[in-house]
């Protein structure tokens, strides 16, 4: 057993251990006639403020107050039986009441983007490698701006030595958009090269108008084509990889300031039951 499967293993024996003792201590609050709704609340807004540190001690990494390896494993861990435990909590009812009924859609999107995004950060950048050697996040703009410009120098200079405009009306009609920005977001999703596919034909259809000098500017610019399109793959992937925390980290804070208003609400209006 490796030490990634010797660690999910521990973990996930540790979560069942404790679903486990919860239950079994949810079963005497409810045997002694406690308000269980109470203990899984708080155990819940526990769950899931522990939950939003890890956001911070990414910010963090300076302090010495664990490795971000078992924070993420925390995480992980803790997310599902934070699920659990809002199962237990509320059900699968959604609550009567504006507040409660909006805290609880809040969780659930909350947990759905956090598990969503767990799968991505196990697809992602394994999927990276596959095209190429994945590039900087940051870097990738500036590369694009080189590939087209190399391509425009190759367009101009094969065009004034050779007297026509194939070449050029090539880049004009398919080339000058495709170099302009990200393009394909969804196809590189999905992992399918067919508009790459389509943009290699059309340059190869020209093939019986040229001559050795500008088949060789056309290699040329079909290679500089090539890395632009996995520049657009590492681009695409990235973003999904880095942008659904701009969804999960802001609806988790939002959650907790809910939560906390839900907190005054019932012992405002109920009392500091027991």
């Amino acid at each position: 057993m490796n030490a990634f499967a010797k660690r999910r293993a521990v973990n996930t024996s540790i979560l069942v251990i404790v679903v486990v003792a919860c239950w079994f201590g949810l079963q005497i609050l409810e045997t002694s006639i406690r308000a269980t709704a109470f203990w899984t609340g708080w155990t819940l807004f526990f769950l899931v403020t522990t939950l939003a540190l890890f956001n911070g001690r990414k910010k963090l990494p300076f302090l010495p107050i664990g490795k971000a390896a078992t924070w993420l494993q925390y995480h992980i861990y803790a997310g599902l039986f934070a699920i659990l435990v809002y199962l237990v909590h509320v059900g699968v009812k959604l609550p009567y009441g504006t507040l409660e009924a909006s805290l609880s859609v809040l969780f659930v999107t909350v947990a759905l983007s956090g598990v969503i995004g767990m799968i991505i950060s196990r697809v992602i950048p394994v999927g990276l490698t596959s095209r190429g050697e994945p590039v900087l996040f940051e870097r990738i703009p500036s590369i694009r701006i080189t590939l087209q410009r190399e391509i425009e120098d190759l367009v101009v200079e094969c065009a004034r030595e050779n007297q026509n405009t194939t070449v050029s009306d090539l880049y004009t009609d398919y080339l000058d958009r495709f170099l302009r920005g990200p393009r394909n977001f969804l196809y590189h999703l999905m992992g399918w090269a067919r508009p790459l596919r389509a943009l290699e034909r059309e340059i190869h259809t020209l093939d019986r108008y040229l001559n050795e000098d500008e088949r060789r500017v056309i290699d040329e610019i079909l290679t500089r084509v090539r890395l632009k399109d996995d520049l657009d793959y590492q681009w695409a992937r990235q973003l999904l990889l880095k942008g659904w925390l701009f969804i999960h980290v802001p609806l988790t804070f939002s959650l907790l300031l809910l939560a906390v208003l839900h907190i005054f609400v019932v012992y405002g209006f109920r009392g500091n039951l027991p």
